[in-house]
């Protein structure tokens, strides 16, 4: 697997994608996972592999668990938008923790 930092720009864009007004994920969150998926359809592939790579799952199940984990943890607050536009600026975020599961 590649450093993380060379996944970084991939990422940023791809949960860049992701984002809607944060009322409007806790409001539709089918919506926002919906959006999310098909952002993550249209991303790179080698971002894709990385990304599954680093969850520890298969390229198949990444996609609905990336974006169902985003979804949730912005819904409970774990998350914001600010924490992903903070991945553009290589600032702290807990948004590895929470691709990650944990």
């Amino acid at each position: 697997m590649k450093p993380w930092f060379l996944v970084l720009p991939a990422m940023a864009a791809m949960l860049a994608g992701c984002q809607t007004g944060q009322e409007q994920v806790s409001e539709y969150p089918k919506a926002a996972y919906e959006r999310c998926i098909i952002k993550v359809a249209i991303s790179n592939i080698s971002a894709k592999h990385e990304i599954a790579a680093f969850m520890g799952v298969s390229l198949e199940r990444m996609p609905p668990l990336l974006c169902r984990r985003l979804v949730d943890a912005m819904k409970s607050g774990r998350l914001t938008f600010s924490d992903i536009n903070r991945l553009q600026f290589d600032q702290s975020t807990d948004i590895w923790k929470v691709i990650k599961g944990d």
